[in-house]
């Protein structure tokens, strides 16, 4: 019986180093919140952001329980670590567990540096 060899995926793009300390840093914060406190949670969440462009999701799911919340922070914001710290002083109460902070560069697309 005659096999072929197992074929491999073609490699990722690499992404030129520069490209990677050149592009805007979008900041991403995830952390979950107990459905008794969305209410309280989301007016601290508005008061400490200030107006400022931080955008605040859900995640899509029925969890009855939690919800999963994600901040945020695109590089149109002036000082994303300034306005993180406060909305994460503001959220602590609110938070269950650990925030999960992450942050990206774009490497295609709108925003991306080449």
């Amino acid at each position: 019986m005659n096999t072929s060899p197992p074929t491999r995926a073609a490699a990722p793009p690499t992404v030129h180093p520069a490209a990677r300390s050149t592009a805007p840093v979008e900041l991403y914060v995830y952390y979950r919140v107990h459905a008794d406190q969305l209410t309280a949670a989301l007016a601290a969440f508005e008061e400490a952001r200030q107006a400022q462009p931080v955008r605040l999701l859900q995640r899509h799911d029925n969890d009855p329980v939690f919800q999963t919340w994600m901040e945020i922070y695109g590089p149109e914001l002036p000082d994303a670590a300034d306005a993180e710290r406060r909305i994460a002083a503001a959220l602590g109460a609110f938070a269950q567990g650990p925030r999960h902070r992450e942050a990206f560069a774009a490497v295609a697309g709108p925003g991306a540096v080449h």
